[in-house]
């Protein structure tokens, strides 16, 4: 199967192509749960442990003189699912795994959302003796000039102590406009990636999936 370096794992899971799904939900806030035990093969996670979260809906009214905000939530149902180099992320239960383009991507989408896709993935880095943000930021460089290409965000922090990196962006692959987020990070010798495409106006949401993903990310 095709070997994906880090270089390009960054620029495929964030590459614009026609998306197929999008997400109608509203902003998500994450319950506390307990995590499930790993099973014998990462493989388990793809039919177990199915797990409920909630999805507010913030509603803003203003007056002259106050201004009202009412949160009502509703119940979403996810899933963990396993990935490439022993990922394991969550995603909302009715979305369906796919192969991606290369084999160390997957993606997950729904026709009952067109317009959004989920990607997540893992490769050893092609240049470890770089750092992550820079492995980063040459796929951002390489993007620049590009199907419209602009870049909103792009910052180092951490994942659970582990080196990570922040990317947002829009773009406009085959004239279609985007907006990606995506959380990488580096543990164990192997640069991890989870994505969320979404049509501009589903940003919010998009930040929100990528939110659940992370909440539930390991390693």
């Amino acid at each position: 199967m095709k070997k994906l370096s880090s270089r390009s794992l960054a620029l495929a899971s964030a590459s614009g192509y026609l998306v197929v799904s999008i997400l109608i939900g509203t902003a998500l806030v994450t319950t506390q749960k307990q995590e499930p035990r790993a099973l014998n093969t990462p493989n388990d996670y793809n039919n177990d442990y199915n797990r409920t979260t909630a999805w507010p809906t913030v509603t803003t009214r203003t007056t002259r003189t106050t201004r009202t905000t009412t949160t009502t939530t509703e119940a979403v149902d996810y899933r963990l699912v396993s990935g490439p180099s022993g990922l394991v992320t969550a995603i909302p239960n009715s979305w369906t795994v796919s192969q991606g383009d290369v084999a160390t991507v997957q993606i997950a989408r729904s026709s009952a959302w067109p317009g959004f896709e989920l990607r997540f993935g893992g490769a050893p880095p092609e240049n470890p003796q770089l750092s992550l943000f820079q492995r980063i930021s040459a796929a951002h460089e390489a993007k620049t000039g590009k199907n419209s290409y602009s870049m909103e965000s792009l910052r180092d922090t951490t994942l659970r102590g582990y080196p990570s990196v922040k990317w947002s962006y829009t773009t406009a692959p085959n004239g279609v406009a985007q907006f990606c987020t995506g959380a990488w990070w580096e543990a164990n010798g192997v640069e991890y990636v989870l994505f969320v495409v979404s049509p501009p106006s589903g940003r919010a949401q998009a930040e929100k999936m990528l939110s659940l993903m992370t909440t539930h990310a390991k390693p």
